[in-house]
């Protein structure tokens, strides 16, 4: 299946507590990801989905415990960026946008992004490192599973 985001320019989020221009805040359905950056390095925080982008992130903002895991989290700037779910023949904006997320998720934490779950706190996960010898280009030297 194939599933496909129109992400749109990113938002500085002002300040603690957090806020944006709401007026920049679209209605429609998709995903969100609250993140911070350092020079060139960027750091995912958070990951959501929604069916109203602009109802949840309001949403977000007040949510305490999300919002200091955000404001704990290493120096650099906050920022908040979101697209657009395009469905596709068939497709079911629910389902996808759950797939797109756990598929985000699983992304960052490849990475090794610091990840806050829905309650504001660390997302746990298993850690694989590997030894290997040959195949390298198809054995992960690192993968980290969420639990």
């Amino acid at each position: 299946m194939q599933l496909k985001l129109h992400w749109h320019d990113s938002l500085k989020l002002h300040s603690s507590p957090y806020q944006v221009d709401k007026d920049e805040l679209p209605i429609f359905s998709g995903i969100y990801i609250f993140f911070r950056t350092y020079g060139e390095y960027s750091e995912a925080l958070y990951v959501g989905q929604a069916m109203n982008i602009k109802t949840r992130i309001v949403q977000q903002l007040n949510n305490l415990k999300l919002m200091n895991g955000i404001k704990n989290a290493p120096k650099g700037n906050r920022r908040l960026v979101f697209a657009r779910f395009i469905a596709g023949q068939g497709q079911k904006t629910n389902t996808a946008l759950n797939l797109c997320e756990k598929a985000l998720i699983r992304y960052y934490l490849d990475r090794g992004d610091n990840l806050l779950n829905v309650k504001g706190t660390q997302l746990k996960f298993h850690e694989i490192d590997s030894v290997r010898h040959e195949l390298k280009n198809f054995l992960p030297l690192k993968t980290a599973l969420p639990y």
